[in-house]
């Protein structure tokens, strides 16, 4: 058979399948359509919903970047206040040890006093120092 002879016989089938072969592929290429549009729209869900919890990740670091800042700058102020006690503290105990000492060196006056007038009884407890 020719094909001239093959397309006169298979013209009117052609006519008839031609509407459901344009239907059918209309049909996929809709079907692809949707699933892209779908495809697109998952996609910027996902991304508005990362785009939200990003912000609001960097609210949070922010926040507690100045947090930090502040813990910071207190620490710094109970570190100086504490130094400033130390220094004090110290500065009485020198105080005290050096006031210790000239009422020691008294006691030891009055006693020599007393022995060289025969009024010591007891040598005194010795001290700790």
């Amino acid at each position: 058979m020719d094909i001239p002879t093959a397309i006169a016989k298979s013209w009117p089938y052609l006519v008839v399948a031609a509407p459901g072969i344009y239907a059918v592929i209309k049909d996929l290429l809709g079907r692809r359509a949707i699933a892209r549009k779908a495809e697109a729209d998952l996609m910027q869900m996902a991304q508005d919903a990362a785009s939200g919890v990003i912000n609001t990740l960097r609210e949070e670091a922010d926040r507690l970047v100045q947090r930090l800042e502040q813990v910071e700058a207190e620490l710094g102020d109970l570190r100086r206040e504490h130094s400033r006690m130390i220094s004090d503290k110290d500065a009485r105990i020198a105080e005290l040890e050096s006031e210790k000492r000239q009422l020691e060196t008294k006691v030891g006056a009055y006693r020599r006093i007393l022995a060289a007038h025969g009024l010591a009884d007891e040598p005194a407890a010795p001290s700790v120092a």
